[in-house]
């Protein structure tokens, strides 16, 4: 596996409210992007960041199946998944209710932090698993993934105009100067109580996988974001030239890109 991580603060913004993690040895990569006051958006994203880490590191230091130390039977489920698959869905979830109880409690506690929130975009390899990747996801930030000559968006962005879009109402391309578009209806935070989107894929040699902020997906078409990854395939030319052309189709926001490739 390889990979290459970027955060930029782009052309307007005073300060970088997105936040990433890359653990190459767990297979585990975090992508944030904050909203709230003065600083508070940089706060909520470090902290769902940390604490989603914290408590999924933890999880697999501590359980012999994922670290590879003990070899435990797969018992199959009625829909073919292994008990190994349900299970780290199912940490990935409290993970997921973990942070955001983090950022919750904070922004309750500081009144500068009051209303804070942030997306949260988890992609888990699966080691020693290998051949799953599982992904978990509540707001606007985004995965990606290329296989061939073909890119797939897989997640779903929790805005207004992500689901006007997906009911028909407007267009992708109305997406873009939709004056609504900014407004996220689901993230880290802001509620005490939050369900993550769950997604696994199986995977082959030479997928790559993006992880992005809405900084880049906001200036970049899907089309232009696919010609780059499939022209350049290695994780860090991919991950600079799309940073790159995001900043010269305007740089609007912040913008934070990881690029594994498999």
């Amino acid at each position: 596996m390889e990979y290459f991580a970027k955060s930029d603060i782009g052309n307007h913004r005073e300060q970088n409210e997105d936040f990433y993690f890359v653990d190459e040895k767990t297979g585990l990569f975090i992508v944030a992007d904050g909203m709230g006051g003065h600083k508070a958006g940089e706060v909520a994203s470090k902290i769902a960041v940390d604490f989603f880490a914290e408590y999924f590191l933890d999880f697999l230091k501590n359980n012999p199946l994922f670290t590879g130390k003990e070899k435990l039977p797969l018992s199959p489920c009625k829909n073919g998944a292994s008990v190994d698959d349900d299970h780290i869905k199912s940490v990935l979830v409290d993970a997921f209710k973990y942070a955001n109880t983090k950022v919750f409690d904070r922004a309750c506690a500081d009144e500068a932090c009051s209303g804070m929130g942030t997306t949260l975009t988890v992609c888990y390899t699966g080691q020693p698993i290998g051949e799953t990747v599982y992904f978990a996801h509540i707001g606007d930030s985004r995965a990606y993934f290329l296989r061939g000559r073909e890119l797939k968006l897989i997640t779903e962005d929790h805005t207004l105009v992500g689901e006007l879009c997906r009911k028909g109402v407007i267009t992708y391309d109305e997406m873009f100067d939709h004056p609504l578009r900014n407004y996220l209806n689901d993230v880290v935070g802001t509620d005490s109580e939050i369900t993550p989107d769950i997604i696994s894929l199986r995977t082959q040699p030479d997928d790559l996988i993006i992880l992005c902020s809405d900084g880049l997906n906001s200036m970049l078409r899907d089309r232009s974001i696919f010609s780059i990854a499939s022209k350049y395939k290695n994780p860090l030319k991919v991950t600079e030239e799309l940073i790159k052309k995001a900043k010269a189709a305007g740089g609007l926001d912040n913008v934070t890109v990881i690029a594994i490739k498999l």
